[in-house]
C-alpha cells in the first residue's frame, strides 16, 4: 500500500499516468550517484550518454545497487514494486542522466 501520496505507484507508471522517467526518479537518492560516479567518471557518462544509455554494456550496470539499499527498497514497496535487478538499472540510468543533465 502506497503510504505516501505524493509517491507515484507501480501501477500509475503501468498505466502511463506518469513516465518512466518521473517512477524511477523518486528513488534516485545522493548515494546512488555516489554509485554511479564510483563506477563511472562524468566524462564516460557524458560520451556514454545515449538516450538510454544504451552505449554502456548493460554488464556495466548490473550489479552496481546490490544490494538495494534498504530505503530504496522500502519506497519500492510502498510503491507496489520490489527491488529487482532490471530496477535498479533503471534507477541507475536515471541518476546517471540527472548527473549529466546537472553538468550541461
Amino acid at each position: 500500500m502506497n503510504l505516501n501520496p505524493t509517491m507515484i505507484t507501480r501501477k500509475q507508471y503501468l498505466d502511463k499516468e506518469n513516465t518512466h522517467r518521473e517512477y524511477y526518479s523518486q528513488f534516485v537518492t545522493q548515494g546512488v550517484k555516489n554509485r554511479v560516479l564510483q563506477r563511472f567518471d562524468m566524462e564516460t557518462l557524458k560520451a556514454g550518454k545515449d538516450e538510454h544509455f544504451n552505449n554502456t554494456p548493460l554488464q556495466a550496470w548490473d550489479n552496481l545497487l546490490s544490494p538495494v539499499p534498504f530505503e530504496i527498497a522500502g519506497k519500492m514497496r510502498e510503491c507496489g514494486d520490489y527491488p529487482t535487478m532490471a530496477g535498479s538499472v533503471c534507477i541507475l540510468k536515471e541518476a546517471a542522466l540527472q548527473l549529466v543533465e546537472a553538468q550541461a
